[in-house]
């Protein structure tokens, strides 16, 4: 047995050049001398040029060596017998793929001197000794290909890899996962967002050294994700001073004119318009790094002002046209990016490295009249106040032969507040599809702080034990959220109309419409308070790297995760211990060259709850809607007047029989608000692949790829949870306390207790399935996944094709289909009435997937890139605003369903109305109302280096969908405005490709 990971005390020395903490995983150099007879008098050396680092250890008697956890760049490699070099060559680390260099020794006859002959020194196309899955890219690679300069492109780059919704922004999705469950790491430094898992904090691109996306099989070091892991490292200053400046400006004159989408099928008013959509970016980047002290203390900076300017058209409601026009620029000292790192080897066994960074802006929006595309007068301004800093501090050190620790601590904060011009004016939509819609006399919106902030510690240990390579740590953070929001103008009015015979779901039942024609109504929601409120998350974890042969290795890791959280009273909210999380996977080398590798892995991953939910569940917001008719409209301000609740015109009466509650001002204790049975959200993924080095250039792979929710945790809001919701494992028996209100399944109970948010005493009942009335969360997600690598001197390429099926009742921690961002307390599981019909394919479901990018150098300075991806579309369905039954327990206050209510109602009872329960509705489930087109995107690049006094200069061209493609990515999936009132705007485009636009670079370096 090969027993590759003896060593002495200075080969595990090497741990102290890593200058991050575990989770920004660095790379180990392996090695073997084949052939050799005795070992004695030999050594190998590895040394970096760049920093000094250099590093000597004895040959184990086999003739293997392993350097272990080297920071990633170039390193020499030099075997020495009896201190003179008798063989060497060098060897690329990457973050996280290790390098591997091999030898072989040769007796040219008894007399005559040994021969060492270099079979291998170069990077690994085949990495045996992990089963990770992903994609690992250096900034070198990326400076060469048309790529945005921003993480979620490069996350594109990886197989597996889908662009999310629109409506989330600048978002990726990994494996069938929504956009919501992913984390991000920089330098070991996790910058999630931590409200609601949409994106990462992001440094200077320029500061990026390497990315690792990671599509599955994690290690146990890694966790708090269900979806992708994007792991990065920044640059760090070396032996010699190195300065910069490079320029990329977008102009908005190389911009294509964008689409438009109508209702009516194309003939109506206009929907969503992107042709007065320009985008202008002026990007400089100057940066600087060497050594304070030669080999000793390293320092990398830089500073990146930018000058942006966009303008679009936005519609804040998902039924009616745009309304707004609004422009937002930010420059100078309010849009200054910064980052920097200080590396400190203290000895050969120490190492401190300082991290930090700033992408604050304060962006300035003004925001202009729109109607049907006509830009009016200037109704309103904000400043919106965003980004933040981070920071950490680690450390590494060698305290015996075998035992290494690394720890970091770290910070990161940042900002979403809205400093609005007017806090007079409400917020206005009229979602009736008017030629001449009602408009207000300023912008709407909310108003309040709003800020994040993330403490984080870490404690990892390796030890190595014979063939045993053994991690295990402690991992803790503090999230910290404060979020104070009211409207603007005090309510927020949606003019709407309700067919005739159309119902709209109050909390206390539907109401039906029997005047014999269409009623205009509105809606005025309020949705007041906030406050300070937070969670911790503690994971311990340990895991054993195990060389069971020379070919053959397993990897056996657990973890085990603590999540808990507290609102604004201080009160806890809610508190989850995970199951052991298995974490299992080997490689296989059948052939014992080190060109195929046979590999597998399963793990369990544990998603936390997301700090919108408690936000919104534990921060005192009140958030309710009330229907009324009116008689008059201000002229002013577009407020309604003559005011009347609607359950008064319809006949019901009362305020409260008008109105749809999903937020009370009081705070619930743990015990109301999560059921005592509960699990967090968690997923189990199952992964069997191959991959062949078909020859120096060429390598192949297969892998299948099965995820399913093992568990699902969404809030439950029907009558047996009120007034609150209650966080359930849906489709399980679930228990929970009361707090003042008891439906018996028929009507309201006798309580003597009042709604204060603590447990009444006694009152712990559990509800069966059958009596909540919620499917088992389901979502499948299932892939085969084709690579080809091609790598050569002058020409580079990965080509991929993913064969992909994601399907379930539920797309995870947000919905994609309806545009809802709340992570974890979605629509979803709200009402037995929304998940009926829920059954079917995912809107991150796209069946097929091309990816094919790379460089060619036709010649020695100039350099051609290209980036293309052709893929299906993705499922639309058809959402409607009704329900068949009248049962309260099964139809809630709000909540698209699956249900379209067909305007005919035979008066089977004879009584001259038309009753809810003899209604004709059509149901139409999930993802069956066709899909949206196939989309194709090409990018083109090409850069020329050259030289001016001395300083590498290049020139870059970067032409972005060079063919103007504008295929839709999103429909419009509500057929109905109301129940009855089909949605003018049913099937009408929310967003398209983006269209052609040009990036222009110069860089000097010297």
């Amino acid at each position: 047995m090969k027993n590759i990971f003896k060593k002495n005390l200075t080969a595990i020395a090497v741990l102290a050049s890593l200058g991050v903490a575990l989770p920004a995983v660095a790379s180990d150099v392996v090695g073997s001398i084949d052939n050799i007879s005795t070992t004695a008098g030999y050594t190998v050396t590895v040394k970096n040029p760049a920093t000094g680092l250099e590093r000597t250890l004895n040959i184990s008697e086999d003739g293997s060596f392993r350097f272990a956890s080297l920071p990633s760049g170039s390193y020499q490699i030099q075997i020495l017998k009896n201190g003179a070099v008798v063989a060497e060559d060098s060897v690329r680390v990457s973050l996280g793929a290790n390098a591997k260099a091999s030898f072989d020794l040769a007796q040219v006859s008894d007399s005559g001197p040994e021969v060492i002959q270099v079979l291998g020194a170069r990077i690994s196309s085949i990495d045996l000794t992990t089963a990770d899955s992903g994609l690992v890219i250096t900034d070198a690679e990326i400076d060469r290909m048309p790529i945005n300069r921003d993480l979620t492109s490069v996350a594109l780059l990886a197989p597996g890899a889908v662009k999310g919704d629109s409506a989330f922004g600048n978002t990726a999705s990994f494996g069938g996962s929504s956009v919501a469950e992913n984390a991000c790491y920089i330098n070991g430094l996790e910058v999630t967002n931590t409200r609601q898992g949409l994106g990462c904090g992001e440094v200077p691109f320029e500061f990026y050294d390497q990315f690792q996306v990671k599509t599955g099989g994690y290690s146990a070091k890694f966790g708090r994700a269900t979806g992708g892991t994007i792991n990065t490292t920044t640059k760090s200053g070396t032996n010699e001073w190195e300065f910069a400046a490079v320029v990329q400006f977008q102009p908005d004159s190389l911009q294509e004119e964008g689409s438009i989408s109508r209702g009516n099928n194309g003939a109506g008013q206009i929907f969503r318009d992107e042709s007065l959509d320009t985008d202008s970016k002026t990007d400089v980047t100057i940066s600087a790094g060497g050594p304070l002290i030669e080999d000793t203390l390293f320092f990398y900076g830089l500073i990146n002002p930018r000058d942006t300017e966009s303008t679009y058209t936005w519609g804040g409601d998902e039924f009616s046209p745009n309304d707004q026009y609004r422009n937002e620029s930010a420059s100078g000292g309010d849009n200054l990016f910064w980052g920097g790192k200080l590396d400190w080897d203290i000895n050969e066994n120490h190492r401190l490295s300082y991290f930090a960074y700033s992408n604050r802006r304060d962006i300035e929006r003004s925001v202009y009249e729109y109607n049907n595309g006509t830009v009016g007068d200037r109704i309103d301004g904000a400043i919106l106040k965003r980004g933040g800093e981070a920071q950490s501090l680690s450390y590494t050190g060698v305290l015996t032969e075998d035992l290494v620790v690394t720890a970091m601590a770290g910070n990161i904060k940042t900002e979403y507040e809205t400093q609005s011009e007017n806090l007079v004016c409400p917020s206005i939509t009229d979602s009736r599809g008017t030629a001449n819609p009602i408009t207000g006399c300023g912008a709407g919106g909310s108003f309040g702080a709003n800020n994040d902030e993330n403490t984080q510690y870490r404690l990892d240990v390796e030890y190595v034990w014979n063939d045993h390579e053994i991690t295990f740590g402690i991992d803790y953070q503090e999230r910290k959220s404060e979020n104070i929001s009211s409207p603007i103008g005090g309510h927020s009015y949606d003019y709407r109309t309700l067919a005739d015979n159309g119902s709209w779901q109050a909390d206390n039942g539907a109401l039906t419409n029997n005047t014999g024609a269409a009623l205009d109504y509105v809606e005025d929601r309020i949705f007041d308070g906030g406050g300070s409120f937070e969670s911790e998350l503690t994971a311990y974890y340990i895991e054993d790297q195990w060389q069971v042969t020379e070919d053959f290795s397993v990897k056996v890791g657990l973890r085990i995760d603590e999540f808990d959280s507290w609102g604004t009273t201080g009160k806890l909210l809610t508190s989850f211990e995970t199951d052991i999380a298995p974490r299992l996977g080997f490689t296989w080398d059948p052939t014992g060259t080190g060109d195929t590798k046979v590999y597998g892995t399963y793990g369990r991953y544990y998603l936390p709850v997301a700090n919108n939910t408690i936000f919104r569940a534990a921060s005192g917001v009140s958030d309710i809607t009330t229907a009324y008719t009116y008689t008059g409209v201000d002229s002013q301000t577009g407020a309604p007047t003559g005011l009347t609740p609607l359950a008064d015109t319809l006949g019901n009466g009362g305020i409260q029989n008008s109105q749809q509650v999903s937020g009370v001002p009081v705070i619930p204790e743990k015990d109301i608000f999560q059921a005592q049975e509960a699990d967090p959200f968690s997923k189990d993924e199952y992964i069997i692949g191959i991959q062949q080095a078909l020859n120096d250039e060429y390598t192949v792979g297969v892998k299948g790829i099965y995820r399913e929710v093992a568990t699902a945790l969404d809030d439950y809001c029907g009558r047996y949870a009120y007034p609150y919701c209650v966080m359930i494992n849906p489709g399980d028996s679930s228990s929970w306390y009361s707090d003042g209100y008891y439906w018996n399944g028929t009507d309201w109970g006798d309580s003597s207790f009042n709604n204060d948010g603590v447990p009444d005493s006694g009152s712990l009942t559990t509800y069966s399935a059958e009596t909540i009335g919620l499917p088992k969360a389901n979502n499948e997600y299932t892939a085969v996944e084709f690579s080809l690598d091609y790598k050569a001197d002058t020409i580079r390429y990965q080509f991929g094709y993913t064969w992909a099926r994601s399907v379930g009742n539920f797309e995870g921690a947000v919905k994609s289909d309806i545009g809802q961002a709340d992570a974890g307390i979605t629509q979803d599981f709200d009402f037995p009435a929304v998940m009926d019909g829920s059954q079917g394919y995912q809107p991150n479901d796209r069946r097929h997937t091309f990816k094919f990018f790379g460089s060619w150098e036709p010649m020695e300075d100039l350099t051609v890139g290209w980036n293309a991806t052709l893929q299906s579309g993705r499922p639309k369905s058809l959402f409607g605003q009704g329900y068949p039954s009248t049962d309260p327990n099964l139809n809630g206050g709000w909540g698209d369903t699956f249900y379209i209510y067909t305007n005919e109602c035979p008066d089977t009872n004879g009584n001259g109305d038309c009753d809810q329960d003899e209604k004709i509705y059509e149901k139409h489930s999930r993802g069956t109302n066709g899909r949206t087109p196939w989309v194709f995107n090409l990018d083109l690049s090409a850069a020329y280096d050259f030289t001016v006094s001395d300083i590498d200069m290049r020139a870059s061209v970067n032409v972005f969908n060079i063919f103007n493609s504008q295929t839709e990515s999103s429909l419009n999936e509500h057929y109905e405005q109301n129940e009855g009132e089909v949605n003018a705007y049913h099937d009408a485009a929310y967003s398209w490709q983006t269209p052609r636009y040009v990036r222009i670079g110069l860089e000097a370096r010297f």
